[in-house]
């Protein structure tokens, strides 16, 4: 066999090793799919968020799984958990999971129903909830007012909050007392569509 006839069947034999790995690696696995959740928010009252446009943001925050031990989450508080006399109820008694970088929707004049996507990590979460946050208040306990929260009933709203006070003779009354949020909990790769009602009148009540 004459060298040169060598050297083809070696350079057929690269062409054929080289379009080999490049069929195997496109045949390999995708990546995993991105682990999120997305869906619609409907927002009833759009007229007062335009009067409020310049007071502080709408934010779309998801909170981690509940625990009094140590606190983390949304979920139902006991009676006197915090001290003696001092009333329980359900709300959140930690910082969201995306607090550090929480989704906020842009006012539109007439616009009412908001897409979103929020990544996250396979686990359990207590809470997806649509808050104003006021600029001009401190106090932490009042600072956000929950708009609605994903509950179950996407057509409705619930603000997600039980707040209670004493009233005479030590008896607990509420407030506020709006249905829980519904917990998820979501696996590596999957993707979870949620869709809920939020209501911008609340803050008509929430900041009176």
């Amino acid at each position: 066999m004459s060298s040169q006839h060598k050297n083809s069947l070696l350079k057929t034999f690269a062409l054929a090793a080289l379009a080999t790995s490049l069929f195997l690696g496109a045949c390999k696995k995708d990546d995993p799919a991105t682990t999120k959740i997305y869906g619609t928010i409907t927002i009833e009252n759009v007229d007062t968020w335009a009067t409020w446009v310049d007071s502080g943001d709408v934010e779309l925050t998801v909170f981690p799984e509940f625990s009094l031990d140590p606190l983390a989450g949304w979920g139902e508080v006991p009676d006197n958990f915090f001290g003696p006399g001092v009333p329980g109820g359900t709300f959140a008694v930690g910082a969201p999971y995306n607090s550090q970088n929480p989704l906020i929707f842009t006012y539109s004049p007439g616009k009412r129903t908001y897409s979103y996507e929020i990544e996250l990590e396979p686990g359990t979460y207590s809470a997806l909830a649509l808050g104003f946050r006021h600029d001009y208040i401190t106090d932490p306990t009042l600072k956000s007012a929950t708009l609605g929260v994903h509950w179950g009933n996407p057509g409705q709203v619930s603000h997600g909050v039980v707040i209670k006070v004493p009233g005479q003779n030590g008896v607990l009354f509420p407030i506020f007392d709006y249905p829980a949020p519904q917990s998820f909990t979501i696996e590596e790769g999957e993707q979870k569509e949620i869709n809920f009602t939020a209501d911008f009148n609340f803050v008509l009540q929430w900041y009176q």
